[in-house]
Order: structure tokens, then sequence, then C-alpha cells
């Protein structure tokens, strides 16, 4: 048959690789290693120095254990920084199970909105195909994280600590999941009966009762109130009294965070540079913010994170984080591990490529807290991740600009650190990308 496979060419592949001394080699390596041991790149690694001509943190590394919340940690990472200078105090640390809980919420309602709206739709169709795939996800983006923010506010850390669920997702989600489902079944049903749009929406209220139940048991239940003290750098104690997180939010969150502009980076030829790209079927709150970034060249979204980290404020940024890395040793570099020599195999694959094949996504968003600017160009940054203190420098790590160029997507910057055209492409009405698109 035309383009089988032939039987005898795994038989023939074989017989080569035993004639190839160098092959047997790094397959002896690889076995008792694994590939990313063998290949990492020695004079790569031992030139990466985690010195910062700029550096903004003194505060210990956050963890968000075994669930995907990296997107809250950056975001409230972002904002931590100034309320420790605004209070004086030596740390401080947001309720990131506290944005996880309204999180939940939100992308459920979401879940059973669009239910009801594809009722009448096939049950093959791609729409209800994916509204029953993602009922419960962790990840996010910036705006999901600000209209969270905006909505319900925040509190500190311990007024809602993590729980075990907030910090391993795995039985939350699955308790959420077969809630939405039995719910969206019960919607669909109700659709193909013509049942009136109150019945439907009377179903999306009682799973929404259930989901809170089940978030409540798993994360504990979101404080209306907590009295607020803390103790400064000089010893000195402070007492605020009883304060909603409406309040507190009002007093320490100054900074309109929703006004942040998101930019992009997609060397792809179809998505023009300084056009606003929106992701379809976002936001997940209803009445919410698209989630959405303008595209610019990735010198721009670096002389944006270098303006930003100068001016004192961290910046929240999204990337793919597993590739060119060493988790243990905290560094990423472009060069970092040399598969190609390793396989005797040419991987590499253009930026713009890596998207269009889907090989690359966002994966992670983390915080820039500083940058070594030579000549007032970025040679390497520093990067505050919410993998614990166990991993790179107490938490922290050393990204080689190399690797910024790569394998950066968005950073979240305060207005004043955008161009002007930037902000205006930022108000215009956003082009829509595919729910599918790996920027999207």
């Amino acid at each position: 048959m035309l383009n089988s496979l032939d039987p005898d060419f795994s038989t023939e592949q074989a017989e080569a690789f035993r004639h190839d001394s160098f092959a047997r080699i790094v397959q002896n390596a690889v076995s008792a290693q694994g590939a990313d041991e063998v290949s990492l790149d020695r004079e790569t690694v031992n030139r990466i120095d985690e010195s910062t001509s700029e550096r903004l943190d003194a505060w210990k590394a956050t963890d968000q254990k075994k669930s995907g919340r990296c997107w809250a940690f950056a975001g409230l990472n972002v904002m931590r920084a100034r309320i420790i200078a605004e209070l004086g105090v030596e740390d401080f640390e947001f309720s990131e199970n506290y944005v996880a809980f309204y999180d939940k919420l939100e992308k459920a309602n979401h879940v059973l909105v669009r239910a009801i709206e594809t009722a009448g739709v096939g049950a093959d169709d791609e729409a209800v195909r994916r509204i029953l795939e993602s009922t419960a996800p962790d990840g996010g983006m910036w705006h999901q994280f600000t209209d969270l923010v905006r909505k319900y506010s925040v509190v500190p850390e311990w007024a809602m600590p993590d729980t075990e669920s907030s910090g391993n997702t795995l039985q939350l989600n699955r308790a959420i999941s077969t809630s939405l489902r039995r719910a969206v079944g019960r919607i669909r049903e109700a659709g193909a009966a013509q049942a009136a749009s109150e019945e439907m929406d009377a179903i999306r209220t009682k799973a929404m009762q259930d989901v809170w139940r089940v978030l409540a048991i798993h994360l504990g239940t979101p404080p209306e109130s907590f009295v607020w003290q803390y103790r400064d750098k000089e010893k000195n104690f402070h007492s605020e009294g009883s304060l909603t997180p409406r309040e507190f939010a009002e007093r320490y969150v100054t900074e309109e965070i929703a006004d942040y502009v998101v930019l992009g980076h997609d060397p792809r030829e179809e998505n023009p540079v300084g056009r606003n790209y929106a992701s379809d079927n976002t936001p997940y709150m209803i009445g919410g913010t698209p989630y959405s970034h303008v595209s610019a060249p990735i010198e721009d979204l670096k002389a944006a994170a270098v303006a930003a980290i100068r001016a004192g404020e961290p910046v929240w940024f999204t990337c793919d984080v597993k590739k060119q890395f060493d988790k243990n040793a905290g560094i990423w570099d472009a060069k970092l591990h040399d598969y190609d020599a390793l396989y005797g195999v040419g991987l590499d694959i253009s930026k713009a490529d890596r998207l269009r094949l889907r090989e690359t996504s966002p994966s992670h968003a983390m915080t820039l807290v500083g940058v070594d600017l030579v000549d007032g160009q970025p040679r390497r940054w520093r990067v505050e991740n919410s993998w614990g203190d166990s991993v790179g420098n107490k938490g922290f790590f050393t990204m080689d600009d190399s690797w910024f160029d790569e394998y950066v997507f968005h950073v979240a910057i305060s207005p004043e650190h955008a161009t002007e055209a930037q902000r205006a492409a930022a108000a215009e009405k956003p082009i829509v990308l595919p729910e599918w698109d790996m920027l999207g």
C-alpha cells in the first residue's frame, strides 16, 4: 500500500544504529540520566550569573503547589510589592485561595451560561464539546485576575489561607466537573424539550449553589470581614480594626490594575503588529473583560518591562516555561540544552511556526522583579516564580535575554509604560482569535 511502513524499516534502522558508536554512547547516557541532564550545556550554565543591576525583591517566594494558579499568584505578586513598600513591612502575602474560590465560581457560571446559549445545538458541535471538556480549569490570564480583584477585592493570606485542595486541585476539580456536566445535561434536556428560559436558568441557579458548597468544603468560606493589624520593619504595631475585603482593597490596592495594557509577542505574519487581539469565548466572568493583548515587537515588551522595573513595579508575564529550562538551578537560556547534538536530529523551529504547529503556548505566568542592563539593554532578567523556595535560588530564577526572545509571550504593564499607539490600540475593538489558537 502506498506510504505504508515497510516491516523491514526498523530492522534496517537498528542495524545502522549499532554501527554508530556515538549514538550508542548517547543511548547509554540518556537511559541512565535522562535527556535533559545529558543535553545540558555546561558552558551556558557556568556563564549565567544571577546578579542584576535592577532588583526589586526582598521578600519570600510563594508556592502554588500542585495547582495551575500561577496567573493569580503572579498577579498578586505584582500587587504585593506596592503594599510592602506602603506598609513598611518585611513581607506580605495576599490570599491566593480567596482569588481561587471566586475564580472557580465565575468559571462555573460561564460554563452554565454557555450551556444555555447552546442548548439547541447538536451534541457533536465543537462549542458543546469545548464546554464539556473545560469545566473546572485552574488556568487564567491577566484580565481574568483584574476582573476578580475588581469584583471581589482581596484579603491577606492569613484571612483565607491555602488548604490541601487549593494546593492540590485534582479532587476539587473532579467534583466541580461532575456537578457541572450533570447540570449541562439537564439544561440540554430542557432545551431539547423546548423548555422556557426560566426553567434552564433555575437549573443553572441550583448548580451554582452546588458548586459554591463544593468550593466551601474544599477551600473554606471566604471571609466577610477580618481584623487587620500588623507590625512594620521598625517593630511598630498598627491596628486598623475590622475591615471588609472591599474596604481593605480600597485602602491598599490604590492603583487601577484593570487599566494595565497587555502587550503580546506574536511573530506570525497573519496577525499584524499594532492590533488588539482577544480570545474567543472570554471573559470567564460574565460581564467581565475579554482576554486581549496588543501585538508588539519583542523589543517593545522588553522596553516596557524595563521601564516598569526601574519604576519599582514588578511585571506580570507569560511564557512557555519548560522549554530550555533547568528547574533546580533555576535558569532559562535559549541554548541551555543542545538537543540537536544529543539526538543528531534537527529540532529547530521558529517561534512563529511553533505557534502555528501547536509546539508552543503560554503555559505559565510569573513576575519579573529585576533586570541586568548593559548600556541600557537587558542581558538577563530576575524572575519571581510561585513554585516555593526549594527550587532555583530560594524560589527566584534567572532568565537569559535570549530566552525572553523565544519563549515570552505577554507582559502586563501600567499604561504609562506603553506607547501612545499601544494605548490607542488597546482601546480598539479587538480582533477575535479562535478558542483553539495557541495565543487565544
